[in-house]
């Protein structure tokens, strides 16, 4: 099978559009999977077609990216994406280096489940009658994996997932707080189930079947010899049910589950695994239209709601799975040192931080000093890495946390542009110009303020071969002061003067007029941005 015969398999697979890569739609097509976590892509084989929604990929383009060039370099046929859902669209660098590498991406239907989207797909490499006994192997295969990984929850029921087409939830059978990783507002209906039938689930031998509007949530009983530890719970379409298949596989996975709660149950990791959960929820914006809920769920947890919290990101080069664990560690530990209570999550190449420390941030030095050790140390423990770690300003009320979380990724990533350091540590009190500008910088008037400026002095230098950018830079460095200038830049003052004219006939303005200064101070950050 190759990739072009996608869009032929049956009716629903008319509706995929081919965003780039038509040079490689001759690809062969040796099995069929989907990734929902980053790391993911290190288990891509050739010749597979990966499905994904992007959740874990949102608001990043730079780990989109580097998943598209790792799946190439796999040897990976294709690439499905279910764009509009996490995904507004796909970059347009992306869509350049996929067609560069004939490598195809398609858009996959938002209401394709992924077992609509896998079943035709296996169905027609291996045949039907194989199909049932290859998906459990599969299964098991995945397992195993697993097994010789540090994982977590979610990982397992991503599992169950991919295989069955489903959402998973699962939930603690002493206080029903979730365990698992999900962004779907329906576990909040799942958990209320649960809790409304406790007494049928326990006499229940193994499942229980709910149809609620227009979803089925078939609960099991993850136990520990004759106790019950957790519920597992799938949410399915209400007209679609189970198959002995599917049946199987969660049969399967059960004490898979049940033997990771028990080897991880200890008081202390139920409790900030449930904080954990709430707070990075609060990031991924479940509560953005409901405030009266995130204040029941934070008292309910006893967090106040108004205490002083900010975002640290640190962003790694390590491709490693089993170093990108040591780094965790690495980490974790450094910041129990400081006596710091913090909440984290991994995402690919990088632990978001939420903490709780307003001494240390209120201290910019001691803070800045706190992280230049921070990846000395790394960098010493991981040779040949690259850690930059960027940091948002303080917010005083839980529900703005992730603004927090997004000052802190801009300054990541314009520190890491501008700085241009392997390794570096970037705070958004000093880059806070440059995310006003980001934000307005394709207004026409800033538009044409950059083409008066910049890209004139930029024309001009390139025809000429002067360096009349790098003096303007200089002039704004030293506060336009003439003999700091000159220094700096190793010339004669009379030789920085003739620039200068230079500079006035070329913008048609005199650069010593406080006003002009400003503008030109503003359209070389808006260079840097751009550049």
């Amino acid at each position: 099978m190759i990739v072009k015969d996608i869009f032929s398999l049956n009716k629903d697979f008319k509706e995929y559009r081919l965003i780039a890569g038509k040079g490689g739609l001759n690809n062969e097509i040796k099995s069929v999977d989907i990734m929902e976590v980053p790391d993911g892509v290190y288990w891509v084989k050739p010749g597979d077609f990966i499905i994904t929604t992007g959740y874990s990929l949102k608001k990043n383009d730079t780990t989109l990216e580097n998943i598209v060039q790792m799946m190439i370099a796999k040897g990976a046929a294709a690439l499905g994406i279910k764009v509009g859902r996490f995904i507004d669209e796909i970059p347009e660098k992306i869509i350049q280096y996929a067609e560069e590498h004939n490598f195809p991406i398609l858009c996959v239907p938002l209401a394709a489940s992924y077992n609509s989207v896998m079943s035709p797909i296996l169905s027609k490499l291996m045949g039907d009658d194989n199909y049932d006994s290859h998906v459990i192997k599969e299964m098991r295969h995945d397992i195993n994996i697993l097994n010789n990984h540090s994982y977590n929850i979610t990982a397992i029921t991503n599992i169950i997932a991919r295989y069955i087409g489903c959402e998973v939830y699962v939930f603690w059978e002493n206080n029903l707080n979730m365990i698992n990783e999900s962004n779907n507002l329906n576990a909040i209906n799942a958990k209320r189930i649960i809790k409304e039938n406790l007494p049928q689930l326990y006499q229940s031998d193994f499942s229980l079947e709910f149809n609620e509007n227009e979803n089925k949530y078939i609960i099991f009983k993850v136990k520990s010899i004759n106790s019950v530890l957790a519920f597992l719970c799938i949410e399915l379409k209400r007209d679609r049910g189970l198959t002995g298949t599917d049946i199987e596989i969660i049969k399967e996975i059960i004490p898979t589950i049940s033997i990771y709660l028990l080897s991880n149950s200890n008081k202390a990791s139920l409790f900030y695994k449930s904080q954990d959960d709430f707070y990075f929820s609060i990031i991924d914006g479940i509560y953005d239209n409901d405030e009266l809920k995130l204040m029941e769920e934070a008292s309910y947890r006893n967090v106040d709601f108004n205490k002083s919290r900010y975002v640290w990101i640190i962003d790694s080069t390590i491709k490693d799975p089993n170093d990108f664990v040591r780094f965790e560690k690495k980490i974790v530990s450094t910041m129990q040192m400081y006596d710091t209570v913090f909440f984290y999550r991994k995402d690919n190449r990088r632990i978001t931080f939420i903490v709780e420390n307003k001494k240390l941030h209120s201290n910019i030095k001691l803070l800045e000093s706190f992280f230049i050790k921070c990846t000395e140390d790394l960098s010493k423990s991981f040779k040949g890495q690259d850690f930059n770690i960027g940091i948002s300003k303080i917010c005083n009320n839980l529900k703005y946390i992730h603004y927090a979380n997004e000052e802190a990724s801009f300054a990541l990533k314009i520190g890491k542009k501008i700085k241009k350091t392997s390794s570096g540590v970037y705070i958004y009190d000093d880059f806070m110009i440059y995310h006003l500008l980001y934000e307005i910088s394709g207004h026409p008037t800033l538009s044409k303020l950059y083409k008066n400026t910049i890209e004139r002095i930029k024309k001009y230098d390139s025809e000429n071969k002067t360096e009349l950018l790098k003096t303007l830079e200089a002039l704004v460095e030293c506060d336009f002061s003439i003999s700091q200038t000159s220094d700096k830049l190793f010339i004669h003052r009379n030789t920085l003067y003739k620039r200068v004219n230079k500079l006035n006939d070329i913008l048609d303005s005199d650069v010593d007029k406080s006003e002009n200064r400003l503008i030109l101070q503003i359209a070389l950050k808006l260079n840097e941005i751009l550049d």
